[in-house]
């Protein structure tokens, strides 16, 4: 997944910006991302009280399909909101506004992006030199690092309710509208793709809330879901299943691959991840998705850390 800004912009006149009207109040429009999965975004904006709320906006290359989907709609944000840290939804914010509203949860994230890695992380993480050799091209993508106007969970924008759903990201929101049942959900039910887990610094336990995160939203009377990649769908409630279903089947494959003994984290993502993570993005998400399950056991009782980052059943 090698970061390529030119990349998007040669993309641009294949991709359908296609700027519809998805609901009453909510414009959509699609921007190419230079990676290469996912390789678009979806841009949403919405008509508010105080005035168009850009929610999301693409990295460095996405430039050019930006300002033509809001060319063609004739309007510019009073107002950018993020749904969460990672660089493809705010990558190029810095080109719109210095400000942007993000839960406090995105702090960490884009911490992460203006200044590398922490230097301190919890016992069996991949240490902190791996972490910037992975991610070090991604700065590539990166226009600017916004301030963040915090928004919380419960906190309303219009018609628009904040859902504090963490797990993908520390940060991440859910936009709800209960009038007419719509979700902007960001990265968290995605149609098509498995969210990554993130791993929080903070010693919470990021699967454990991504899974609530999933109960809180398939308790929801949802009629229409609008995600950041992928096409609209409306069974919120299964798609939420699907999800809790393969996490629950990779903690199984984790205490059974335990079972045969102590594991380094390295060994465990190649049972977790079948596929050949040729790019070192890739093989970096699927070691700290793995040490989020693993943690989630750690935290259950059910495995173990010892301070060289071996992992067994307790």
């Amino acid at each position: 997944m090698p970061p390529d800004p030119q990349a998007a912009r040669r993309a641009t006149p294949h991709v359908a910006l296609n700027p519809h009207t998805a609901a009453p109040g909510i414009t959509r429009f699609t921007v190419p991302l230079a990676i290469d999965s996912p390789d678009h975004l979806h841009v949403h904006m919405l008509q508010t009280p105080d005035g168009p709320l850009l929610i999301d906006c693409g990295a460095r290359g996405s430039e050019d399909a930006l300002d033509a989907g809001l060319a063609t709609l004739d309007a510019r944000p009073s107002r950018v909101l993020i749904t969460h840290g990672h660089i493809d939804h705010w990558g190029i914010a810095t080109t719109l506004t210095d400000r942007v509203l993000a839960h406090p949860g995105t702090l960490s994230s884009l911490r992460f992006a203006s200044h590398g890695p922490p230097a301190r992380r919890p016992a069996g993480w991949p240490n902190t030199r791996e972490l910037a050799r992975a991610f070090g091209g991604f700065s590539e993508l990166i226009a600017g690092v916004p301030e963040i106007d915090p928004i919380h969970d419960g906190d309303r924008l219009g018609d628009w309710e904040v859902l504090w759903t963490p797990g993908h990201d520390p940060g991440h929101i859910c936009l709800y509208r209960a009038s007419d049942g719509i979700l902007l959900c960001g990265d968290l039910l995605l149609p098509g793709y498995t969210p990554n887990i993130q791993p929080a610094l903070d010693g919470s336990d990021a699967l454990d809330q991504f899974l609530t995160s999933l109960d809180r939203i398939a308790a929801l009377p949802i009629t229409l879901v609008l995600p950041a990649h992928g096409p609209p769908y409306s069974d919120a409630g299964r798609r939420a299943n699907e999800l809790k279903v393969h996490h629950i089947k990779r903690l199984d494959t984790l205490r059974h691959a335990l079972r045969g003994g102590p594991r380094t984290l390295a060994e465990l993502t190649t049972v977790t991840f079948t596929a050949d993570h040729s790019q070192p993005a890739d093989k970096m998400l699927a070691h700290m998705e793995t040490y989020a399950h693993l943690e989630h056991l750690r935290q259950q009782r059910q495995a173990n850390v010892d301070e060289h980052g071996t992992w067994s059943l307790t």
